[in-house]
C-alpha cells in the first residue's frame, strides 16, 4: 500500500451517494453547430497541420462538463502559458496579437490571428509583452444555455486517446518512502498545485472519501474540509508512526471528521460499498500487490464512486522523485484499467504529475 501518499475515500455507511455530473445536452446537435461555428478553424481534431489552438480530440477526457461551458463562456478562466496573447508592437506603430512559436533573447517567432507566421527581431520593437488572456473569443452571447449544452455534449465525446494495452507489468516497485521533510516542505503546494487540484476533484460536502497512503497528513486534512462536518474521511497507512503525524496535523487544524485505520500491505481495510472517492497519491506505485489493493478499492466504492489516482510523471524531468517512484501514463492506464476501472477524466494543469480520474467498469 504505501507511507506518504493519499487516499481520499469517504467511509461512513450514512454518507450520500453522488452521482457523477450528468450532460444533457445532443452531442449530434453540438457537432454541427461546433463545425459551424468556425472552432474548427482554429482547434484541430488529430489534424497536425491546424496548430493554432490546442487539440480537442480528448478534451472529453481533460475537461469536466462545467469546465467546458466555463471555456465556452470565458475562454480566459484557464489559459495555459503557451496559449497566452503575445502582443508585439513594431517601432513604425503596427500591433500584432498572436501565439509564441519559438522565441530566444534576440528573436521570437509568432503565429498572429489569421494564422501566419511572422518573426521579429527584439531590437526592432518598441514593445513585446505576454497577456495572461486567451485569443479565443467567448460564445456567451452567441449561443443559448441550451446550445452550449449541445456543445459540451459534443466535446464530452472527444476522447480520441488510445486504447490501453494490457501486459505484464515490467516497472519496480518502489519502496515505502520516509522523508517527512519532503512530504511537508513549504513549497510543496506551489510546486504540485495542491489546493487547485482538490478543488477540480468535485468534492461534494457530505461525502465519504479514504486517504489511502495518507502518510503526515498533507492531503488528509484539505479532503477533511473538502468533505465538510457532515463527511468523513478515513486516512490509511501500513505505519503507524505515519497515522500518528497525520492525526497531530488534522488537529492542528482543528477538524474532527477522520477516522484513522492501520493497514497491512496485502489488506488496505477498506469497507465495501460506502466510498465516494478512494484518494490515492503518491502511493500507486508503493502497493507491493496492486491488484489485490485495488480489487479491495474496487469493492469499497458506491455505484458512481471514483479513484483519484496521483503520481509524479516519469516524463517529466521536474519531477522531484526516482524512476521507482513515477510512473508514465501508460503504466498507469496500462495496470488500472483491466483491473475493473475506466479512465473517466484528466487533471490537464498538474506541472509534473499524472492526475487520473478513474471510475468503476460496471
Amino acid at each position: 500500500m504505501r507511507v506518504a501518499s493519499i487516499v481520499l475515500i469517504h467511509l461512513l455507511t450514512v454518507a450520500v451517494q453522488t452521482p457523477p455530473p450528468k450532460v444533457t445536452g445532443d452531442a449530434v446537435v453540438g457537432k454541427a453547430l461546433f463545425e459551424n461555428s468556425g472552432c474548427v478553424t482554429c482547434h484541430s481534431l488529430e489534424d497536425p497541420t491546424r496548430t493554432f489552438g490546442p487539440d480537442l480530440s480528448w478534451i472529453g477526457i481533460l475537461r469536466t462538463p462545467d469546465a467546458l461551458r466555463r471555456s465556452l463562456i470565458d475562454p480566459n478562466d484557464q489559459v495555459f502559458r503557451r496559449y497566452f496573447t503575445v502582443v508585439v508592437e513594431t517601432k513604425t506603430g503596427q500591433k500584432i496579437e498572436g501565439l509564441a512559436k519559438t522565441e530566444d533573447d534576440r528573436s521570437i517567432q509568432i503565429l498572429d490571428v489569421s494564422g501566419q507566421l511572422q518573426s521579429f527581431l527584439k531590437e526592432d520593437l518598441q514593445g513585446l509583452r505576454r497577456e495572461e488572456r486567451s485569443l479565443m473569443p467567448s460564445y456567451a452571447s452567441k449561443f443559448s444555455a441550451a446550445e452550449l449544452d449541445h456543445i459540451v455534449a459534443y466535446l464530452r465525446t472527444l476522447r480520441a486517446i488510445r486504447p490501453v494495452e494490457e501486459g505484464e507489468r515490467t516497472r519496480a516497485i518502489g519502496s515505502v518512502s520516509e522523508n517527512i521533510a519532503f512530504f511537508d516542505r513549504p513549497e510543496r503546494d506551489a510546486e504540485e498545485r495542491t489546493e487547485a487540484m482538490i478543488e477540480a476533484l468535485d468534492i461534494p460536502k457530505g461525502a465519504t472519501v479514504a486517504d489511502l497512503g495518507a502518510g503526515t497528513g498533507y492531503f488528509t486534512w484539505r479532503l477533511a474540509r473538502e468533505v465538510g462536518p457532515n463527511g468523513k474521511v478515513m486516512a490509511i497507512d501500513i505505519q503507524q508512526k505515519m497515522l500518528d503525524l497525520a492525526a497531530a496535523t488534522v488537529k492542528r487544524h482543528e477538524l474532527t471528521n477522520v477516522n484513522y485505520v492501520l493497514a497491512t500491505e496485502t489488506d488496505p481495510r477498506l469497507p465495501e460499498g460506502v466510498l465516494d472517492m478512494v484518494f490515492i497519491a503518491y502511493s500507486y506505485h508503493e502497493f507491493s500487490e496492486p491488484e489485490t489493493t485495488m480489487a479491495a478499492v474496487r469493492k469499497s466504492l458506491k455505484r458512481g464512486g471514483r479513484v483519484f489516482i496521483l503520481e509524479f510523471a516519469k516524463e517529466s524531468g521536474l519531477a522531484p522523485a526516482s524512476t521507482n517512484h513515477k510512473m508514465s501514463l501508460d503504466e498507469m492506464r496500462r495496470e488500472i484499467e483491466p483491473l475493473g476501472f475506466e479512465l473517466d477524466h484528466m487533471l490537464d494543469f498538474l506541472p509534473m504529475q499524472h492526475g487520473l480520474i478513474f471510475k468503476k467498469r460496471l
